[in-house]
């Protein structure tokens, strides 16, 4: 047989990384302390926790223990594909704002920042306050 002449089982080896909903669907085979386990993250996650629960009630607070910290492996691989897409959404809308021009902000009145209307502020208050402060003061 020649090398590299099987072409299909190398697909998807070695150092290609799968896309966000084939790594949710992706089955794990865990060996746990004292079970095995075969299922999606999420699946063997909730499976160790009902272990871990199971475990407690019957008083084996070691083996409770043990399932707890197999579930918290298989959580980290949940949040680092959270973390992912979050990290790719951000450098979409990054992107996505570098291509769009921003309006330029106008500046805004100490009594805009306040939020007050100006028909409760009167029209002209804002004039008189800026023509005081454009006099020197004698």
């Amino acid at each position: 047989m020649r090398h590299g002449s099987s072409n299909r089982r190398q697909r998807n080896r070695g150092g290609s990384r799968r896309g966000g909903n084939q790594q949710r669907s992706q089955v794990f085979d865990s060996n746990g302390p004292d079970v095995r386990i075969r299922g999606t993250a999420h699946q063997v996650t909730e499976k160790y926790m009902a272990l871990a629960k199971d475990a407690s009630s019957a008083g084996d607070r070691i083996l409770a223990e043990s399932y707890l910290q197999h579930a918290e492996h298989y959580q980290r691989i949940i949040s680092s594909w959270d973390d992912d897409q979050n990290s790719k959404q951000e450098s979409k809308q990054e992107a996505k704002q570098e291509r769009t021009p921003s309006k330029p902000k106008k500046a805004k009145s100490s009594d805009e920042e306040l939020g007050l209307p100006s028909s409760i502020l009167g029209g002209g208050v804002e004039a008189a306050s800026e023509k005081q402060a454009a006099e020197p003061i004698s």
